[in-house]
């Protein structure tokens, strides 16, 4: 099982190798040709404008308000989706069942994700 595993990681190195090279030459293709020069030009001075409007609304009271109630509901949404996920690991280990029925009669399938991390 171990072997598997590091032959699995070392074919992802090497896919991994062989897509930053192949995306450097394609990024390379991109900014040798003069047409997507200008459009880049281009996208550059609308972004300063949009971001001068927004620097502008900012200073708005109204803006400021619901950007902090947006940044709170962010958080609070985050913080429920983190225990909903303990939640479901408990459910799953105590029932060992992969779906589960909400309120309104909906079938939900439970899809667990593990990653390896250095």
């Amino acid at each position: 099982m171990d072997e598997m595993i590091i032959k699995r990681l070392k074919i992802i190195n090497e896919l991994e190798s062989e897509f930053n090279s192949l995306k450097e030459n394609y990024q390379d293709m991109l900014e040798n040709d003069p047409l997507y020069q200008e459009v880049q030009q281009k996208e550059s001075e609308v972004k300063e404008e949009k971001q001068a409007s927004k620097t502008r609304l900012m200073t708005n009271a109204t803006y400021q308000s619901m950007e902090a109630e947006l940044k709170e509901k962010r958080q609070e949404l985050k913080e429920n989706k983190e225990v909903l996920s303990q939640e479901l690991l408990d459910y799953y280990r105590a029932n060992g069942k992969l779906e589960i029925t909400d309120e309104n009669g909906n079938v939900k399938r439970l899809k667990f994700t593990v990653k390896i991390t250095n």
